[in-house]
């Protein structure tokens, strides 16, 4: 499966996450407890970019209207009515690659 390098894991705070712009829009890659997620980086709600969401490791939430989700499986909590897409990911020694969905 073909994919496209996004960055160095080193690039990613411990308990932090960063946006990036990718081919469909934006990819937003989270690090907790040293495991790597993949979302689209748009909530699901209203479209608004996540690049300035709250997040402490385990919880991501949209500082616009606050909807949270669980980072580890995309998950609403609280308010949120709908999951974060899942944008499949790949980590090769200390790169991480998005998946092409082709």
């Amino acid at each position: 499966m073909a994919s496209t390098f996004i960055c160095k894991k080193s690039d990613i705070p411990q308990d932090g996450f960063k946006v990036f712009d990718v081919a469909d829009g934006k990819l937003l890659i989270a690090n907790s407890d040293d495991g790597y997620y993949g979302y689209n980086g748009y909530c699901p709600h209203q479209e608004v970019c996540l690049a300035e969401a709250l997040y402490d490791g385990k919880v991501l939430t949209c500082h616009e209207h606050l909807w949270q989700w669980d980072i580890v499986s995309g998950e609403p909590q609280g308010l949120a009515e709908g999951p974060l897409v899942i944008k499949l990911i790949e980590q090769s020694n200390d790169e991480i690659h998005l998946l092409d969905a082709t």
